[in-house]
């Protein structure tokens, strides 16, 4: 029942949230919640997978697996949860329970969305995290939050609407007794080649919009400028790029003739969107514009990973989306303590500010070169393994990717540089005490996921091989056996 806590625990604490009249009580509560919560996410490995009915009709279950590649997301996630409630508990002063209590929501959709095992469930937590997201930008966001929230609620939309299409299709088309993965899977191999093909489609339209991917990335940049300058809302919307999961988890092994027949324009996408964005950072002043592309380039690199359908790149997809959680996500904490300090995120406002504040320094140049891909830390064994997988499918997606990781590097120095670098007119405070305590968590996963990744690349391999084995089958024309395929990991 670990998985069933630990999607119900953040739940619960929202809700104790919203009824907290005083700042201090609402600190109090999402600090012990957000540690049980975390504490509930290091037991998840090795804990029993949970299967009820809950739809009997419909063919839907309350289904909840951890030992697959979700479960390495939401262990991720939540270690990075607790420096971001935190976090935000000093920072956002306005309805400061209301604010956590949204974040606390966001907190649960994406454990019940990373360990759902059935396509319906999947479903309504994918959905489920739409509101708070929505609730922290529209709440808390910057002059333009209405439009950024209009725009972001259209993609939204359009993206779930196509999703919603291709799950009301794929049970009674492929003739499969229920929508728990399993069942789905050992069905499948009953649709033909255009069947498959349109349901890659809305499977991957949707997805795209949370990649996200060029051209269904414009919410996106909006999004990050417009949410509050704590930063705190940023790391939930970082998280919250679960369009790669999706195609990994389900799309890409449910649907292999189809991700075939789709994989080289996606594949040539994803190249595009790697080295656009990497482009436009390397010119952003507005801090939080920045570490938008840089995040969309990172996932047009996961992208690439994806569709070069290999098992090098599937696996390197989902560490270095695992891996960006941390490094993007305490990039915008950091953007967060830099606005604490002036009042601007203005990249152009700083410069110079690493003599009175080395420590402040040392730890944005680590997370900086964590995320251009620096050996050693965390984005590292991710990048390079979805290039590897890129490579095995096309040289020009590769070496467009490639470029794109050239340019994380020139913007990625440039950045510390304008920052950190040059004469100081105003000295400013070095790291406080509890920002040290909010910062340790993403230096520390930032070493562990670079430094020890085989734990969790194995529990990818494992899912990974799956999809690429019945790829290959689909390619050569053979029949995938039923009972096999259905009973792996079931």
């Amino acid at each position: 029942m670990t998985a069933v806590t630990l999607v119900l625990l953040p739940l619960v604490v929202a809700t104790v949230l919203l009824f907290a009249r005083k700042t201090i009580v609402a600190r109090a509560i999402a600090l012990i919640g957000a540690i049980a919560t975390f504490v509930t996410a290091v037991l998840l490995p090795g804990s029993d997978a949970v299967q009820v009915p809950w739809i009997p009709t419909f063919g839907a279950f309350i289904a909840f697996d951890p030992s697959h590649a979700g479960g390495v997301l939401a262990l991720v996630a939540s270690l990075v949860m607790v420096p971001t409630v935190l976090w935000a508990s000093l920072r956002v002063e306005s309805n400061t329970g209301r604010f956590l209590a949204a974040l606390f929501a966001m907190w649960s959709g994406l454990m019940g969305l990373f360990l759902a095992r059935d396509l319906v469930l999947f479903y309504v937590f994918w959905e489920a995290t739409l509101l708070p997201s929505l609730v922290m930008l529209g709440g808390w966001g910057g002059p333009q939050r209405r439009q950024a929230l209009l725009k972001y609620l259209l993609y939204a939309v359009a993206g779930s609407f196509a999703m919603l299409l291709t799950i009301a299709a794929i049970k009674p088309l492929a003739g499969a007794e229920s929508y728990l993965f399993a069942d789905l899977l050992a069905a499948s191999v009953n649709l033909d080649v255009l069947t498959q093909t349109w349901l890659f489609a809305g499977f991957a339209i949707a997805f795209a919009v949370k990649l996200p991917m060029f051209p269904l990335h414009h919410w996106l940049i909006d999004f990050h400028e417009q949410n509050h300058p704590s930063g705190a809302a940023d790391v939930a919307g970082t998280l919250y790029k679960v369009g790669g999961f999706g195609l990994f988890a389900w799309a890409l092994p449910l649907l292999p003739e189809g991700a075939r027949q789709a994989a080289p324009l996606l594949l040539a996408l994803g190249a595009f969107t790697a080295v656009y964005a990497a482009i436009i950072a390397t010119r952003a002043n507005h801090l939080k514009r920045l570490l938008a592309y840089a995040s969309l380039s990172h996932m047009g690199i996961v992208a690439v990973g994806l569709f070069g359908l290999h098992l090098a790149g599937l696996s390197g997809a989902m560490y270095l989306l695992a891996a960006q959680m941390v490094t993007t996500g305490g990039l915008f904490l950091i953007s967060g303590m830099l606005h604490a300090r002036r009042g601007s995120l203005d990249a152009d406002s700083y410069g110079g500010i690493a003599a009175s504040a080395p420590a402040l320094a040392a730890v944005t140049l680590l997370v900086l070169f964590a995320s251009i891909g620096v050996p050693g830390l965390a984005n590292f064994p991710g990048e390079f393994l979805a290039l590897l997988g890129a490579f095995q499918a096309s040289t020009a997606a590769g070496v467009l990717a490639v470029l794109a990781v050239i340019a994380a590097g020139v913007y990625g120095v440039n950045l510390y540089q304008r920052l950190y670098q040059g004469p100081q007119p105003n000295p400013v405070a070095d790291l406080r005490p509890l920002e040290v305590v909010v910062l340790a968590p993403i230096v520390a996963a930032t070493l562990w996921l670079g430094l020890a990744p085989a734990a969790q690349l194995r529990v990818f391999e494992a899912d990974a091989i799956i999809t690429v084995e019945r790829i290959e089958q689909a390619k050569d024309g053979v029949d995938v056996p039923l009972v096999a395929v259905g009973e792996v990991r079931r």
